[in-house]
């Protein structure tokens, strides 16, 4: 089951990417939107560096030894 939701997860970011590769923006503000598909690059990156500080900060700030109250 999870492999079936692991190959689920990559096709759709492959879709999402090449959807953005074939669908420009029209109208652009910014330098970046012009690069094709950076919504979905930029969200991705995005959410795995948020996984990773997430994590490292709770293994170095938040969880405790397990001999915590032997102290």
């Amino acid at each position: 089951m999870v492999r079936i939701f692991k190959y689920l997860f990559f096709i759709s970011i492959s879709l999402i990417v090449l959807i953005g590769l074939f669908l420009p923006h029209e109208h652009v503000n910014f330098w970046w939107e012009k690069i094709p598909a950076f919504d979905a690059i930029f969200g991705f990156a995005g959410c795995v560096l948020i996984v990773f500080v997430s994590k490292a900060l709770g293994h170095h700030w938040l969880q405790r030894n397990e001999d915590y109250y032997d102290d």
